[in-house]
Parts: C-alpha cells; sequence; structure tokens
C-alpha cells in the first residue's frame, strides 16, 4: 500500500507541473499533500499526518484557489506570419515596441500580461483558445482582434492612440465586427 501511495506522488507531482491551468495544479497539489499524509500516516507519525491534512491538504488549498481568483490574467495572442519563429523577429523594433506598450497597459490596468506566439489560423484561436486579445502583424499595420463585450478594449484604444513612443497603424476590431469573415 505504500508502495501505490509513493507512486501515486510521483503521478501527482508531475501533473502538477505539467498542467497547464494553475487552478488544476492547486488542485493536484491538494491531493499530493493529501497522500503524503497517508504516506506520514503509514510511517506511523499519525500527528504529523494530521497537521498535514489539515493544513496542507485544505487551508493552503484553499488560500491559494482564492488567491488565483483574484488574480488576474490578460492573455493575448501574438499571431504570427512567418513560417517559423526566429530569434530576430522578435527584435525587431516596430514588434517590440507593440508587445512593450501592451505589456505596459496590462500594468497600468492591474493585470499580468500572458503574450502567446502563434502561428495557429485566427479561427482555430477564436475556436480553440479563451483569450482576451489576438494581434495578427501585417506588413505596415497590425490589427487587433477582440470581443465586442471586453471592456478593456476603449482603455486599450484610447492608451495605444496617446502612449508616445507608439505610432505604428493599427485597427481594432471587435468580433461581432468579424464574425462573417472568420466564418468564411
Amino acid at each position: 500500500m505504500l508502495e501505490l501511495t509513493l507512486i501515486l506522488l510521483i503521478i501527482l507531482a508531475i501533473a502538477a507541473m505539467q498542467t497547464r491551468s494553475m487552478r488544476n495544479a492547486v488542485i493536484y497539489l491538494g491531493v499530493f499533500s493529501l497522500a503524503i499524509s497517508f504516506v506520514y500516516l503509514a510511517l506511523n507519525a499519525p500527528d504529523v499526518a494530521i497537521a498535514e491534512a489539515v493544513i496542507g491538504s485544505t487551508i493552503a488549498t484553499i488560500l491559494y484557489l482564492v488567491a488565483l481568483q483574484k488574480y488576474k490574467i490578460f492573455t493575448i495572442y501574438y499571431r504570427l506570419q512567418d513560417a517559423e519563429i526566429k530569434d530576430e523577429h522578435f527584435y525587431a523594433s516596430y514588434k517590440m515596441q507593440l508587445v512593450k506598450s501592451l505589456e505596459k497597459f496590462c500594468t497600468k490596468q492591474e493585470l499580468e500580461a500572458q503574450i502567446i506566439y502563434t502561428h495557429e489560423q485566427l479561427a482555430d484561436i477564436l475556436i480553440k483558445h479563451q483569450y482576451a486579445l489576438i494581434v495578427e502583424e501585417h506588413d505596415d499595420f497590425f490589427s487587433i482582434y477582440a470581443h465586442h463585450e471586453n471592456y478593456m478594449l476603449d482603455k486599450l484604444e484610447v492608451f495605444l492612440e496617446h502612449e508616445p513612443p507608439f505610432k505604428l497603424p493599427f485597427r481594432i476590431i471587435k468580433l461581432e465586427e468579424m464574425e462573417s469573415e472568420v466564418i468564411e
């Protein structure tokens, strides 16, 4: 029985590290803590097992879940046109200028910017992923796609228009305006 619990601990630790969702990672760690309390119990340390079950498995898990609830992530998909990602691609001044402006906007709004660089098609991103914005680069301008109910959209537009170093042409497209384009 102890061996199975130790194997379960390894599986839970790997699952917590490999998951892409913070909420799932916290839950895996809570179950990990509960399983380790069974190990303490099997090793004749009931007082440590009870403390681990109460503190590690319940209280810590609840505190982490509450903290995650208050943590706001602003997910931005940056859609690239090139067939492969090259390091020098991201260091082009006008592209980094947009990324830095988006990060600055998120900081001012007390949001955590999560920028994901991808080659996925726009329709695939809209269907498969949760996002706040989708940035698509073109030869001489950027398109910024967002759902029409995104309350940050108007603030972002004002911010980008008045951001001193940001002088690149861009257009903001609300999701309901482009639904017919995506379907085709």
